[in-house]
């Protein structure tokens, strides 16, 4: 017998997955039941397919919103001081 956790979803080790990216951070996987496990070291994250596209929307905001305001301090840094023209008293 399958044990499954709340949300219905098999637990893991009875559920078989594909391995859809991998890198020195961590991988992705999608089980055949359509969940999405993001393993981060010991930690693993289990995602809905829709989820998944949300979480990536969320993490482009940030990474925009970070962008954005690096950016600005960059421009902020450069600016130079208007000392007046030249002749001005």
């Amino acid at each position: 017998m399958n044990s499954r956790d709340r949300s219905g979803h098999p637990e893991s080790r009875d559920c078989p997955r594909t391995r859809l990216a991998e890198t020195d951070i961590g991988s992705v996987d999608v089980c055949d039941c359509g969940m999405w496990q993001l393993h981060i070291g010991a930690m693993t994250l289990r995602f809905a397919p829709a989820a998944v596209s949300e979480l990536l929307a969320l993490l482009g905001q940030a990474v925009a919103e970070h962008s954005a305001r690096r950016t600005a301090d960059l421009e902020r840094s450069l600016e130079v001081p208007f000392f007046g023209r030249r002749g001005d008293a």
